[in-house]
């Protein structure tokens, strides 16, 4: 028997035993064991064809009725199918409350072959009405049930990897958040189910890379990964490639490899009307107008990035162009103008609980204070920025914020220029440990 034929055969077993009322011990005896039963109706390659007979006889199933009663159980599996199908759209478009009725009514067992996809449905539900925790909490039984189950292919275990890494993500916790994404890209069969599945792990994994700096592993899993964006059967992910090599084409000083990509990426966006990736692309070309100091050209993208506003959900990508554009303004003396763009880039921030972005944010709120001699102002955008940066632990952004605090209190307050000056010290001395570190990891 292959392996296919296996798993069909413990899910007609399953279903026979679960009609008749009977535990995994009520089929057990001398001869077998509920493990093996376990086992068989889960499909597990290993078990003897001796002991699939000997249990088929003990449930009084002739051979030649599974044909007929495969079939029967595969209409039932398909009407599940269907229901789950019912939930994703509900859930896309918006009615989560109604998607979670569903799930409840549908009551599926712990052992029926669709219960990881429940789960997994559940917690794409509470990630929509942001309830963290519920969401982990479906996602772990999905994993569990996924991880237990032989058959790999319909990819569970990869999808629930990939949501784990989100709500990482949203927490705040890029580490993690990458973790979870390079186990989800490891468990991914890749001729299984779900195949987007390994282009939305590997889309997150270089937003998680860019969002902690790792512009050279960035780059890399990108370029190979680039030729298979024509295959993407979802858009929204292809564009969103564009927009990692854009962006790690900007950050690695290639500005005009960035603009080709991001105009590219435009185009297409445009033609698709995917509005947010239409947002994120602009914002990139604006940044390297920035870099090339071409100003004109770099507010228009920035403002084109702007006039999408509404043409998506809100989220974090607003703080980011209102962020670009206030450096941008800074750059060129606009002061009044930068204030505007900052103090907006701070609310969305602040809205979405994005504190990395939000602590960039007050950095640069802080400089700008400074600029213009509002100095008590400056120093408390700077402590805003180090509470963050301590709490989520971005070393870089505190050692920023000590210094520029440092600078607040040059020759105005000697006693906390000191202070400032001994925790840029300790900071450096933390970064230089990890280096040591690494470098005896290496070795």
């Amino acid at each position: 028997m292959k392996t296919l034929a296996l798993h069909e055969i413990g899910e007609v077993i399953r279903k026979v035993r679960k009609d008749r009322g009977l535990r995994l011990e009520d089929l057990a005896d001398e001869n077998i064991s509920p493990a093996t039963v376990s086992n068989i109706e889960r499909g597990v390659a290993h078990v003897s064809p001796e002991k699939i007979s000997y249990l088929l006889e003990k449930l009084d199933l002739p051979m030649h009725k599974l044909p007929e009663m495969l079939v029967q159980e595969q209409e039932e599996l398909k009407k599940v199918k269907f229901k789950l199908l019912t939930i994703a759209t509900l859930r896309k478009t918006g009615f989560i409350d109604e998607a979670l009725d569903l799930l409840e009514e549908l009551n599926l067992e712990e052992s029926h072959p669709y219960i990881a996809h429940a789960y997994y449905f559940k917690a794409k539900c509470y990630m929509g009405k942001r309830k963290w925790k519920q969401a982990e909490r479906a996602l772990y039984n999905a994993l569990r049930i996924s991880q237990q189950n032989p058959y790999k292919e319909n990819n569970m275990e990869a999808a629930s990897y990939l949501l784990l890494g989100l709500i990482s993500y949203y927490r705040n916790d890029i580490e993690q958040a990458l973790e979870f994404t390079n186990n989800g890209i490891e468990a991914f069969v890749e001729d299984g189910e779900n195949r987007h599945i390994k282009a939305l792990l590997y889309r997150n994994k270089g937003v998680y890379l860019q969002r902690t700096g790792r512009i050279t592993e960035g780059i890399q899993l990108v370029h190979e990964i680039w030729e298979q964006i024509p295959l993407m059967d979802d858009i929204g992910t292809a564009l969103g490639f564009y927009w990692l090599r854009s962006e790690f084409s900007r950050l690695s000083g290639l500005l005009d490899e960035a603009i080709e990509i991001a105009t590219e990426g435009i185009e297409i966006s445009r033609r698709n009307k995917q509005y947010d990736s239409m947002c994120d692309l602009w914002t990139v070309l604006g940044s390297v107008y920035t870099a090339k100091k071409e100003w004109d050209l770099a507010e228009t993208s920035f403002k084109m990035a702007l006039k999408l506003e509404g043409k998506f959900p809100e989220d974090q990508r607003l703080t980011t162009v209102y962020t670009r554009l206030g450096i941008l303004y800074m750059k060129q003396g606009r002061n009044e103008n930068a204030y505007g763009a900052l103090e907006k880039a701070i609310k969305y921030a602040e809205k979405f609980n994005d504190t990395s972005r939000l602590s960039t944010s007050l950095i640069m709120m802080g400089d700008l204070c400074q600029i213009i001699d509002k100095t008590d102002e400056a120093i408390s955008h700077y402590q805003k920025a180090l509470e963050i940066a301590q709490k989520q632990g971005y070393k870089e952004k505190e050692f920023k914020a000590w210094f520029s605090l440092a600078r607040c209190f040059d020759g105005k307050d000697e006693q906390e220029f000191q202070n400032c000056m001994r925790n840029m010290y300790n900071v450096k001395k933390e970064f230089n440990r990890k280096e040591v570190e690494f470098l005896e990891e290496s070795i």
